[in-house]
């Protein structure tokens, strides 16, 4: 992690307590600038809805639904095995089964199958026999694939939401606002978003009608999925989760209720930090350790002991899930951070995404540990290992950071890769090993190419945290917080605002975790605030332990969030960055050649001094 100071881009500060100006600003700087906008933004059930057919081939697939329905047709979904393609295949299978339809369904395994419809479960898709295949979240750029579904005399929809290659499938209707001449107005929905307006317009259209409680279930599962897939939390997308979060308020999916009444702590909000941090990953364990069974079980059951059993195996496969993303993290921080690492290589000179590689880390939790390593260098990053099922390869899971378009670099560079997919925030690809050195350092080209031709970039190789206002100790509160609460649900494209204050006092600071995180208790000194205290928490920031000392002046940069204990529910920073306050001569502040000490491996107590 890199510890010396950080560039603060602040957008406004308050030297008083003014609440009220203080949410008109955080509007102002989502674009939220008219009475109008605002007024829609607010709005309990949000406020962007389209018309599902006006995805262009949305009218040709509903008629090949009802078509097969009527015929008693056999209908195959097939999915993906991540929270959006299990929810998705969730979606779609509760709804023929609605209407008594013969419908089935496939989820691939990871390290057996790979991602999408590929010629490794192409046998088993087919020994189905469907009269109807309808992929949902993947399916996009399997060409090879849907042509051989074809020739066998099956009908095939692709539903998907994922980036557009030059190729698509040829299949019998294409429902992806990707698509360029694509005329539906939103091009953010997740899989299940997509599922969702295929169930709208099945309902819409009316000959086999959607029921109060599959649109519900529908919305739940949506919305779950939106919050997990790392697509902007926006328009129609906002709206989705808004709806979800009305309907949850008393869940009529059984696995959604039965999960929330096993997880959700006493006194604690039902919010997208909750569904991200806690329900997610459950259900994406399943398809990162084994396969997605449980996860389909949770949603597709209505048996109450069935779905219990499945909600409390889904916990045990996190727990597991945890234990070797830890492991593979801390590996991967080390391989970053070794002095023995390739100098083109090393953290403090790679422009483009860092990369990592473990020949025998689990392909399951690479992209959890890209998106951790994104969050910890502040730098999109990409994680390979072996290939389970080609040895000759490398499969590699990447996450983005700021705006980087990671699938846009990827794309530039793609002559290196045997095949890749995904979207702005996440990707994942599959490179030959002996290409993987290659593959870096065209990635590397790239993005300093990308860089010196934006003539407006001359600074984004600074380390840069956006601060949407500075706000004075007194407004650090709990009746902040809730204010600032009507901006949710945050996400990509509204983020949970940061806040800066400004010359505190650090009272305590306390190692958690076995030092790998910290909490400070502070103050602000002021006679008028005697009995004023904040605490705050500062995740994989435990080496600020050797600088910061009680009794230390700083400068914090944070989020607001609500810590609850038996019920009672308190106010909690979550730090973003600490500076403290010293002299110019101080080592902090000599950015080069503290860098050059921390990665020799000094520790920071010796470089302090």
């Amino acid at each position: 992690m890199l510890l010396t100071s950080k560039k603060w881009k602040t957008a406004v500060s308050f030297d008083k307590e003014y609440t009220d100006a203080l949410i008109s600003e955080l509007l102002r700087l989502r674009q939220i600038d008219t009475p109008e906008k605002e007024a829609e933004f607010l709005l309990d059930d949000g406020g962007m809805w389209n018309d599902p057919f006006l995805f262009n081939d949305m009218r040709k697939a509903v008629d090949i639904v009802c078509e097969t329905l009527d015929k008693n047709g056999k209908i195959l979904v097939y999915g993906d095995y991540d929270c959006d393609g299990v929810t998705a295949t969730s979606i779609m299978v509760r709804y023929f089964r609605s209407h008594e339809a013969k419908v089935d369904y496939i989820v691939p395994h990871r390290a057996e199958h790979g991602y999408g419809l590929t010629e490794n479960i192409l046998d088993k898709v087919l020994e189905h026999a469907p009269d109807l295949l309808i992929t949902v979240d993947c399916g996009i750029t399997n060409i090879d694939a849907v042509k051989c579904v074809k020739e066998h005399g099956i009908r095939v929809i692709v539903s998907d939401h994922h980036n557009v290659k030059e190729e698509l499938p040829d299949a019998d209707a294409l429902i992806c606002s990707k698509i360029n001449d694509n005329t539906y107005p939103y091009k953010e929905l997740c899989g299940a978003g997509v599922a969702l307006k295929i169930v709208e317009a099945m309902g819409r259209d009316g000959r086999y009608k959607v029921s109060g409680s599959i649109w519900r279930q529908s919305l739940e599962l949506a919305g779950i999925a939106t919050i997990a897939d790392l697509v902007p939390v926006t328009g129609e997308n906002r709206t989705i989760i808004k709806k979800a979060f009305k309907s949850m308020a008393n869940p009529i999916n059984p696995g959604v209720r039965i999960m929330n009444e096993i997880i959700l702590d006493h006194g604690k909000k039902l919010d997208e930090t909750f569904i991200s941090f806690n329900f997610v990953p459950r259900i994406n364990a399943a398809g990162r350790l084994y396969d997605s069974s449980d996860a389909l079980k949770l949603f597709l059951s209505d048996d109450e002991k069935a779905v219990k059993k499945a909600a409390e195996a889904l916990g045990k496969q996190n727990d597991e899930r945890k234990l070797i993303e830890s492991e593979v993290f801390t590996q991967a921080v080390k391989q970053i951070e070794s002095p023995d690492r390739p100098e083109e290589w090393l953290i403090t000179n790679t422009v483009g995404p860092i990369v990592a590689y473990g020949s025998k880390w689990h392909q399951g939790v690479l992209g959890i540990v890209a998106g951790k390593l994104a969050a910890y260098y502040r730098r999109p990053a990409i994680v390979f290992t072996d290939d389970s099922i080609d040895s000759g390869n490398v499969k590699g899971s990447g996450r983005a950071y700021g705006e980087f378009d990671l699938f846009e670099a990827i794309e530039h560079i793609s002559d290196k890769c045997v095949g890749f997919g995904g979207h702005k925030k996440a990707a994942g690809l599959v490179v030959e090993k002996a290409r993987l050195k290659e593959f870096m350092k065209a990635l590397e080209d790239n993005a300093k190419e990308a860089l010196s031709e934006d003539k407006d970039s001359k600074d984004e190789d600074e380390d840069f945290i956006e601060i949407d206002a500075d706000i004075p100790f007194e407004q650090v509160t709990f009746a902040t917080y809730e204010k600032t609460n009507v901006l949710k649900p945050f996400g990509i494209g509204n983020k949970k605002p940061v806040f800066s204050t400004r010359n505190l006092i650090v009272t305590d600071a306390v190692a958690m975790s076995d030092g790998a995180h910290i909490r400070l208790e502070l103050c602000d000194g002021r006679e008028e605030h005697r009995n004023g205290f904040l605490s705050a928490v500062g995740f994989n920031m435990g080496q600020y332990l050797d600088v910061i000392k009680p009794g230390d002046r700083v400068d914090i940069a944070y989020t607001m969030n609500e810590f609850t204990y038996r019920g009672n529910v308190t106010l909690s920073l979550c730090l973003e960055d600490i500076k403290p306050i010293v002299d110019s001569g101080f080592m902090w502040q000599k950015n080069d050649i503290a860098e050059e000490l921390y990665r020799s491996g000094m520790p920071l107590s010796q470089i302090e001094k």
